[in-house]
């Protein structure tokens, strides 16, 4: 919706004419960078063969790779596109309640939240506090939740925390350095992996004020990217230790319901400025 359409529903070219849709000629993608940390692979039998579930859908292992990366991608959206199936409407879950697990963790992160009227999210070094807008000023739960998992990562930075480097040189060099872009790297692959662990997903609009700095920071030092996928891995562990520390605190027996790590591949996917495309179709940049 922030990116104009109603439809939520995004695919690249051949995605879109994979399920039967064409995009339209004049149409204008949207680049996004697609991070990802895991790859899937086909589970086969003694003879090579690929197994199959009860369905006869062919079974897949994820494997976590040594390095992760970047790739970028033209997404269009289904309202771009005719010949799509109409979208199914499912009764959603009443996504307050859905979210007692994401509540519980930025309770249990140890610092203190404050709401105020605007539409400004941060978090106050000095004071060691995190500033979000009110709940009621979020379209969904779910945003409310990727905004403040995302400010919850950087206060693991604190002195009294992790003691995180790029966060203070963040905070010094200020928005638009490469310093600021880094920590911003970090604390939004962290929102991305404790959102997915507790269930509330990951909104890919909610990078795009960082994403040239990104691409920067990428083309300047193509390590960068394994260096915050690390650095991001232990701020969402540190998150979550704390969290099944202080269930087990308050019932021993419930820590077991805390939820483990996604077995998919995670991605963080935020979109780039449009750029025009081609009339004829494409795929994926490689």
């Amino acid at each position: 919706q922030e990116m104009g359409y109603g439809d939520v529903r995004w695919g690249t070219y051949r995605q879109i004419q994979a399920r039967g849709g064409q995009v339209r000629k004049g149409e204008r993608g949207t680049r996004i960078l697609s991070f990802q940390d895991k790859k899937r692979i086909a589970v086969t039998d003694e003879r090579g063969r690929p197994r199959r579930d009860a369905e006869g859908k062919r079974i897949y292992r994820y494997e976590k790779l040594k390095a992760p990366f970047v790739r970028q991608y033209t997404v269009f959206n289904a309202e771009q596109a005719d010949g799509l199936p109409e979208r199914s409407n499912p009764t959603p879950e009443p996504l307050w309640k859905a979210h007692q697990e994401a509540e519980r963790v930025m309770e249990d992160g140890g610092v203190p939240v404050r709401h105020v009227q605007g539409d400004r999210a941060y978090y106050h070094m000095k004071r060691d506090e995190i500033v979000l807008p009110e709940r009621g000023q979020f379209p969904s739960a779910n945003h409310y939740y990727q905004t403040a998992l995302h400010e919850l990562g950087h206060s693991t930075g604190h002195k009294d925390r992790m003691n995180r480097e790029t966060l203070i040189e963040g905070i010094g060099n200020g928005f638009g350095s490469p310093a600021y872009a880094r920590e911003e790297l970090r604390a939004e692959i962290s929102a991305m992996m404790t959102g997915e662990r507790v269930g509330v997903g990951h909104d890919p609009s909610r990078g795009a004020a960082y994403v040239e700095g990104w691409i920067q920071a990428l083309e300047e030092d193509p390590r960068e990217i394994r260096r915050a996928a690390a650095d991001a891995q232990k701020i969402s562990d540190f998150v979550l230790v704390r969290h099944r520390e202080r269930v087990a605190t308050r019932d021993p027996v419930a820590v077991a319901a805390v939820r483990t790590p996604a077995q998919g591949p995670q991605r963080l996917v935020v979109p780039v400025p449009r750029i025009p495309v081609p009339e004829r179709g494409f795929g994926p940049s490689r």
